[in-house]
């Protein structure tokens, strides 16, 4: 049986991941940092499938943290197959006159430095034709008012992507999967102001289970498609 670790899964769309993944027969290991109430219910309808679920608390942002939590998911449940970089941070929306040192300390250690040393260690242990799978976001390509932060930190990530893959190959594969609108009925966004959908070729927002499509093509399709990006976003970056 395959196991996948997902930062990040203790609520949206990482939770959304992680039950989609035991659905299909995974083991999951979900990390997660402040969501712990919501980890624990993820893991419990993960291992209402029969499969062997297991949460880690750890910050991603913080090295010592997460190379923790990987060790003891080894410890408990073996070495990941497949590595889901999710957690991340969208802040709101500030004028770059008002952006503050930490507000960039904070964005890119989640957004970029942590999805780095996650994937620094878990190459350092992976087994072959392992996978990491990043989640980037539309807003790598796009630009929006007051997203500047954001707006580094994922087109980076996306470098990164394809770097980790030249660097990591042939034994493991890397490439990202890009969100666009997407809305979480259960637990919607604090700042959860979407696009119409009216300006979306497929005339509706994504779900979790779209983003999940993505992943689980590249958690499981030939180890020979590496550096790519997936954009799911309804045809929206194209359509203008």
């Amino acid at each position: 049986m395959s196991l996948v670790f997902i930062t990040g899964a203790g609520r949206r769309i990482g939770k959304a991941l992680a039950i989609n993944f035991a659905k299909k027969g995974w083991d999951v290991a979900i990390n997660y940092n402040s969501s712990e109430k919501s980890a624990i219910e993820t893991a419990e309808i993960c291992r209402a499938q029969g499969v062997r679920t297991n949460t880690y608390k750890a910050d991603v942002s913080i090295k010592e943290e997460i190379v923790s939590a990987i060790d003891k998911c080894i410890e408990e449940l073996g070495i990941p197959d497949v590595l889901v970089n999710n957690a991340g941070v969208f802040p709101e929306r500030t004028n770059i006159s008002d952006i503050e040192e930490s507000l960039i300390d904070n964005t890119f250690g989640i957004n970029l430095k942590g999805e780095f040393f996650t994937s620094q260690y878990f190459s350092q242990l992976a087994k072959p034709n392992s996978r990491i799978i990043n989640i980037a976001s539309l807003g790598a390509f796009e630009i929006w008012k007051g997203r500047l932060p954001y707006h580094i930190s994922k087109s980076a990530l996306i470098h990164m992507t394809r770097a980790l893959a030249v660097e990591l190959a042939p034994n493991i594969s890397v490439n990202s999967v890009s969100p666009g609108a997407i809305e979480v009925r259960d637990d919607p966004a604090k700042d959860s102001s979407l696009i119409s959908v009216d300006k979306i070729p497929m005339k509706r927002y994504g779900t979790p289970d779209d983003i999940f499509d993505a992943v689980y093509f590249f958690a499981t399709t030939t180890s020979y498609i590496t550096a790519q990006n997936i954009t799911v976003d309804g045809g929206y970056h194209y359509s203008r």
